[in-house]
């Protein structure tokens, strides 16, 4: 009389298959969690160098030339903010770039220009 169904050997490697995909998944999940994290982090830095632009620029003086640091609070997290003030080939126009980092995995750096007077 031959039965059917599956041997024991059969199901273990079923299982072994199966345990490798769910791992794969679950390291799948902490990497898109971490990656979400980042870009969180990504965004938040930008806005602050976004407002860090956004104050130098309608500032009615011009800012002066060379570099200056700066530690500002945004969503709950201390960034550093590095501003380089330069002139251009053109003397009516001022370099601006701003480069921010937190204290995680956040960064953000931006390039604008300005009227010098």
């Amino acid at each position: 009389m031959k039965q059917s169904g599956f041997t024991l050997l059969e199901m273990l490697v079923a299982l072994a298959v199966l345990a490798l995909a769910a791992l794969a998944l679950v390291r799948l999940d902490a990497f898109t969690a971490r990656s979400t994290a980042a870009l969180g982090n990504n965004a938040v830095a930008q806005i602050v160098a976004n407002n860090t632009a956004t104050t130098l620029l309608t500032d009615p003086a011009p800012p002066t030339i060379g570099t200056s640091m700066a530690s500002v609070t945004n969503g709950g997290t201390a960034w550093r903010v590095a501003t380089r003030i330069a002139a251009t080939a053109d003397p009516s126009l001022l370099r601006i770039d701003i480069s921010v980092d937190g204290a995680g995995d956040g960064h953000a750096a931006l390039t604008t220009i300005r009227p010098a007077g």
